[in-house]
């Protein structure tokens, strides 16, 4: 299991969207500004959620990014896969392209222990919305 800190960046630029949702869009620069992400960064990770169709981006003297539909509507699961596939890296699964062999394959007790617990991960994230988050008292 990891947190990478692109998960991390991309959380909490998504929190400051959320927040902001429903008014003018946020530039690229305020965002790096306010969350304390280095710009470059930042302007990697909104190409991936703007990808993934989480955000929106408006062009001009006005624009900059904005949510695109509403933080009820987004999950933290779709966050993390925007960004970074799965927080629960899929142990099993490493093995399947054959570049290493797993001696434990035929008879593995853990297979199914991790891959209930990726599971019990993925629908836990999905379960959290933005709008969630934002009700949470710090």
């Amino acid at each position: 299991m990891r947190i990478t800190s692109s998960i991390e960046y991309a959380a909490r630029l998504m929190l400051t969207l959320a927040r902001e949702h429903g008014k003018a869009p946020v530039s690229a620069e305020s965002l790096s500004e306010s969350d304390g992400i280095p710009s470059d960064y930042v302007s990697q990770i909104l190409v991936k959620l703007r990808r993934a169709g989480i955000i929106q981006s408006r062009r001009g003297s006005s624009g900059g990014y904005s949510l695109s539909r509403p933080p009820a509507q987004i999950t933290l699961g779709q966050v993390v896969r925007a960004v970074d596939r799965d927080v629960f890296e899929d142990v099993c699964g490493k093995y399947d392209a054959g570049a290493k062999d797993c001696r434990h394959q035929e008879r593995c007790s853990l297979s199914p222990v991790w891959v209930r617990l990726g599971g019990v991960i993925n629908d836990y994230l999905e379960s959290v919305t933005l709008a969630a988050l934002l009700q949470e008292k710090p």
